[in-house]
C-alpha cells in the first residue's frame, strides 16, 4: 500500500509517497494547483503504482486551496481522505519531539494516513456541497449588508441627523427612495412640498404624503447637520446606499 501526503499552497502544493512502512519513495514532488500539476501528480504516483489501486491520498482542510485538487483527483477515481490539521498538527510535534529536525509537513500528512487516526471531512454530493457554498455567500451577504447600513446611518449622522427619528423604519422603501432622490436637508428643503408628498405617496402606497412632507420640512429646515465637504459625503452615502441595494438584490 502507498500514501501520499500533500501540503496544500495558494499556487504549488507539495506531495510525498511512502510505502506501507513509512519508507519514502523517492523525493518530493512540487507541483502548481492547475489542471496540468494534476496530471503531473498522477503521472508521478503512476511512477509508484501504475494503475493506482494501491494508492492513497490525504490533503489538509486548508482555506478552500484543497478543492480544486480534491475535486480533480477525485473525478480520476483516486482515493482522496481529507484530514484536520489539528490531527496532523499532534503528529508533528510528536516527531519533533522524536527527531528534533524538520520533518516535512508532506511527510506527516502522509504518516497520518498510513497510521490510520484521523477523522475525514467529508464534502458530500455536489448537491450538498453547492447547498453549503450558497449558504456561506448568503452569510456573507447579510454580513455586508448590515455592514453597508452602519455606515449610511453615520454618514447620515452628520448629513442629517434628525432624519432618523422621523421614520419607523429607517430601510424601508419609502425612507430608501426618499434618501436616494433627497441626499441633505437643503435638497429637501428645495423641492416643493407638494411635489415632495407626492413622491412620498407614490413610494409608500398612499400611505404618507403632505403632513409626512411639511414635518420632514420642518426637520430640515432646523437640521443640525455639517454643511462642509457635503459632495464628499454625499458620494459617500449614495455609493453605500447603491450597494446595499445590489447586495439584497442578490440575497
Amino acid at each position: 500500500m502507498y500514501f501520499v501526503g500533500i501540503d496544500i499552497a495558494k499556487r504549488h502544493h507539495e506531495a510525498c509517497i511512502i510505502d506501507s512502512t513509512g519508507q519514502s519513495q523517492g523525493k518530493t514532488l512540487r507541483f502548481p494547483n492547475t489542471q496540468a500539476g494534476g496530471q503531473k501528480l498522477i503521472q508521478w504516483m503512476q511512477h509508484v503504482d501504475p494503475d493506482l489501486s494501491s494508492t492513497e491520498v490525504a490533503l489538509e482542510a486548508t482555506g478552500h486551496y484543497w478543492l480544486a485538487l480534491h475535486s480533480f483527483l477525485r473525478k480520476h477515481g483516486i482515493r482522496v481522505r481529507v484530514i484536520n490539521p489539528i490531527q496532523s498538527d499532534a503528529f508533528r510535534n510528536m516527531y519533533l519531539r522524536q527527531t528534533k529536525n524538520d520533518t516535512k509537513d508532506v511527510f506527516i500528512i502522509a504518516e497520518v494516513l498510513r497510521f490510520g487516526r484521523y477523522t475525514t471531512t467529508e464534502l458530500g454530493s455536489d448537491e450538498i456541497v453547492a447547498l453549503r457554498q450558497l449558504s456561506r455567500f448568503r452569510f456573507s451577504l447579510v454580513d455586508s449588508i448590515s455592514d453597508l447600513k452602519r455606515q449610511v446611518i453615520s454618514v447620515l449622522d452628520m448629513l442629517f441627523p434628525e432624519y432618523e427619528r422621523l421614520f419607523s423604519d429607517l430601510f424601508g422603501k419609502t425612507s430608501s427612495e426618499l434618501l436616494m432622490e433627497y441626499t441633505t436637508p437643503e435638497e429637501i428643503l428645495a423641492v416643493d412640498t407638494e411635489e415632495l408628498a407626492a413622491f412620498m405617496a407614490k413610494h409608500s402606497r398612499n400611505r404618507l404624503g403632505l403632513d409626512k412632507a411639511e414635518e420632514l420640512k420642518s426637520a430640515a429646515a432646523s437640521s443640525f447637520g455639517i454643511d462642509i465637504a457635503l459632495d464628499a459625503y454625499r458620494l459617500q452615502y449614495c455609493a453605500c446606499f447603491f450597494s446595499k441595494f445590489a447586495l439584497q438584490r442578490n440575497s
